[in-house]
């Protein structure tokens, strides 16, 4: 199992069980630190997420019914946090906190999640919530794997060169980014059908080609055309669940995503 946790107020990992004992073991962790792994709903503390096993003795002591500040990690009764950006933050933090939010800078209550405009901006590898991202219903732990690129639009001028000259400088400069994301059951059996009839009409439509230019029929080949085309953008289209509209060293912009999804996210300054 892979873990995630808070380190200086920013997201750290993934780590193996193993490794997560031995950073409790050496002190990088606490029992209060925010982890989180691929299933759980929300962040929580070490002590609350991965108790000790029976018989050892207690990772924290105290009072666990109240819950932790996002920026320092520590348990507080409910009356003793205050929410900022849907987040919640001890008094001794707030000031950082918010310095953070003015700096535009992720926090780590959002889980490096933030809302600007209809945009997710996040970083690389970041962990989604178990939610789906296009209607915000339980994704009860299924994650999808979208590799995205992107390139400046200003190089696509090169195709006015050579396509050949512009895939390679893309090739060359396009940036990368890794998310897991959330889907629901219904939204990821509506994209499994998309997929399925954007390859039907595809290669049926290859198929008519073919069979056009064999038999010399140019309506039969200019149908397969259509097919073919046709198939290609539904299954791009329909079949897409995010895109990245801009990818920098730090972060990855991301549209795609619905509104009750965004709405649980914190919004970013501008």
């Amino acid at each position: 199992m892979n873990w995630f946790y808070v380190a200086d107020g920013q997201q750290a990992g993934p780590v193996s069980d193993a490794e997560l004992e031995d950073l409790l073991q050496t002190g990088k962790i606490k029992a209060a630190t925010l982890v989180w792994h691929e299933g759980m709903t929300e962040w929580q503390p070490f002590a609350i997420a991965k108790p000790a096993a029976p018989g050892s003795p207690p990772i924290l002591s105290g009072n666990l019914a109240g819950a932790a500040c996002a920026e320092c990690g520590q348990i507080f009764p409910p009356d003793e946090l205050i929410t900022l950006n849907k987040t919640p933050v001890c008094a001794r933090c707030k000031p950082v906190f918010l310095q953070r939010m003015a700096e535009g800078v992720a926090t780590p209550g959002s889980a490096g999640l933030w809302r600007q405009g209809k945009k997710i901006v996040t970083v690389s590898e970041t962990p989604f919530p178990d939610r789906c991202i296009k209607c915000n219903a339980p994704a009860n732990g299924f994650r999808l794997k979208r590799v995205l690129y992107w390139q400046h639009p200003a190089y696509y001028l090169l195709l006015l060169c050579n396509l050949l000259i512009l895939l390679i400088v893309v090739l060359i400069v396009r940036k990368k980014a890794v998310l897991h994301i959330g889907l629901c059951e219904r939204h990821r059996q509506q994209r499994q059908t998309a997929i399925l009839a954007g390859w039907i009409g595809t290669l049926g439509g290859l198929a008519m080609i073919i069979a056009g230019g064999m038999m010399s029929a140019g309506w039969l080949a200019l149908a397969g055309t259509i097919f073919f085309l046709g198939g290609a953008i539904w299954g791009a289209a329909r079949g897409r669940t995010i895109a990245a509209t801009k990818i920098d060293r730090q972060n990855v912009w991301v549209s795609g995503a619905g509104a009750k999804f965004l709405d649980e996210l914190p919004e970013r300054p501008v």
